[in-house]
């Protein structure tokens, strides 16, 4: 075995276990379940192993793992659909094409496919490859770009890198935290940010637009707009990003990353301080229930939590408070 830079024994993926089969078109139909449909062609040499297998862990929207063949193996995936893809190599080699562009695949260099490039190669038959697949929607969200292309080659020795490879080093060899982010979503994203957030600090990349100062907020403004607009009726994130006109994932990134909050908590703070503005404006006649239902709350003593939360006061003591000066 060749040493490699990720430093990952491929013994510690097994636990993650996908499938292993000596079938070449059940290999080809599991491995196109995790990434695209592609051609595998098996080359001449003597075989690597004697079935084809991969490991694969998903979180939300990145996933990783490893991928071997029984022989070696020629691999024409066409273009890239909606994905970023990062490949390094456990152990043996590659010789493949990105985009039209000839790299090696190996221990010390791996390779990223951008979204509509075209992707073949010839794989040996000890080749292991570790992927990282992202998203594009949630790698662009983070990036704060409409379009972006990452170079396609990864000298894995770059100390810029190295802060990476230590993080998927730690998943690949973790089950507990793999285990901990697929039950808990906010965890889950939280390791996909800073795993694309090191990449695109490590790793050169371009872009023909200009940065998310001038793209997400426009959205999200939009998405504000709508809320303030909109707050005390029944809304739900589908509602909030079909008018911002942007996925419900890139909304829940966008308003994460720039924002500090989700659209949802937005929602709850504009109805609160519409509450606020309709008790300060209460007549002696008006109830503390019928605001609430008003500004969009159908649980009165949530209403009441959140509202003592935010000022320091039920809503029943404002209104008495309201009231005693009008009687």
């Amino acid at each position: 075995m060749q040493p490699t830079a990720l430093q990952i024994e491929p013994s510690a993926l097994r636990q993650y276990r996908y499938f292993e089969s000596a079938d070449l078109e059940d290999t080809c139909e599991r491995i196109a379940s995790v990434l695209q449909p592609h051609r595998l062609t098996p080359g001449p040499g003597r075989a690597g192993r004697k079935a084809s297998y991969m490991n694969y862990v998903r979180f939300d929207n990145l996933s990783f793992g490893s991928l071997g063949y029984a022989s070696p193996m020629r691999v024409d995936a066409g273009e890239i659909s909606d994905y970023f893809l990062l490949l390094m190599s456990l152990d043996g080699y590659a010789d493949v094409s990105v985009g039209g562009r000839r790299v090696m695949l190996s221990p010390t260099q791996g390779i990223v496919v951008s979204p509509s490039m075209r992707f073949d190669g010839i794989f040996s038959g000890d080749c292991e490859q570790f992927f990282v697949r992202v998203d594009k929607h949630a790698l662009l969200a983070h990036s704060g770009y409409e379009r972006l292309s990452m170079e396609p080659t990864i000298d894995l020795a770059r100390p810029q890198i190295a802060p990476l490879l230590a993080q998927l080093r730690m998943l690949a060899t973790s089950p507990e935290t793999v285990a901990l982010a697929q039950q808990n979503r906010h965890l889950a994203l939280d390791i996909e940010r800073l795993l694309v957030t090191l990449l695109l600090c490590g790793h050169p990349h371009s872009s023909a637009d200009r940065p998310s100062t001038a793209v997400l907020p426009r959205t999200l403004r939009r998405a504000e707009a709508y809320i303030a607009e909109h707050a005390c009726e029944p809304l739900t994130l589908t509602d909030i990003a079909d008018a911002a006109g942007i996925p419900v994932r890139t909304l829940l990134h966008g308003f994460k990353r720039l924002r500090n909050t989700s659209p949802m908590q937005l929602v709850r703070t504009a109805r609160i301080e519409r509450s606020r503005e309709m008790l300060m404006k209460a007549d002696v006649d008006a109830r503390v229930g019928d605001i609430a239902l008003a500004c969009g709350f159908a649980n009165l003593g949530r209403f009441a939590s959140a509202y003592r939360e935010t000022y320091g006061e039920t809503p029943s003591e404002t209104l008495r408070r309201v009231q005693a000066r009008i009687a």
